[in-house]
């Protein structure tokens, strides 16, 4: 069994077993997946376990959303940065590139909501900032415009 294999098998077995005081064991398991997890090729257990890492980056967001705000960010911006390395990395499946980038557009507005529920001015700040640095990197991929980015035929199980 490789590392991919025993960190899925961890996180299924959190999934599992999991009950309101294992954040600890969450946030332990997200912090310590295999860089296998994030491809570059795509197979059923790298699609289960980028699903189930994410999955795990948004629990712990929206657990420390109320009482540790900076926390839960701070997992939003772990998710966005990982699947941004996915996206930017020449050696990724296209396919999975695209399930990345469209990811990356949820967080970015799930963040970009979060930073506006904020009453701190350094909210304000992070959520300009979040909104200038998203749509520059989103055009130095030129998603939208490139026809190879839209194609949802034969994308692995990630939804």
């Amino acid at each position: 069994m490789n590392q991919l294999d025993t960190w899925v098998n961890q996180i299924s077995q959190w999934y599992h077993t999991r009950k309101h005081d294992q954040g600890v064991q969450l946030e332990s398991l997200i912090l310590s997946a295999p860089e296998d997890v994030w491809g570059p090729m795509i197979t059923e257990t790298q699609s289960k376990a980028i699903a189930c890492w994410l999955d795990g980056c948004l629990r712990i967001f929206q657990h420390s959303r109320y009482e540790q705000p900076s926390k839960a960010y701070q997992y939003l911006q772990l998710a966005y940065s990982k699947l941004q390395w996915v996206v930017t990395r020449p050696s990724s499946e296209l396919d999975l590139k695209d399930w990345c980038m469209k990811r990356m557009q949820h967080l970015a507005v799930l963040s970009l909501e979060f930073c506006n529920q904020q009453s701190d001015d350094h909210w304000q700040h992070e959520s300009h900032l979040l909104i200038e640095t998203h749509v520059q990197f989103m055009a130095s991929q030129r998603w939208n415009e490139d026809p190879h980015w839209n194609n949802d035929q034969g994308n692995p199980s990630y939804h």
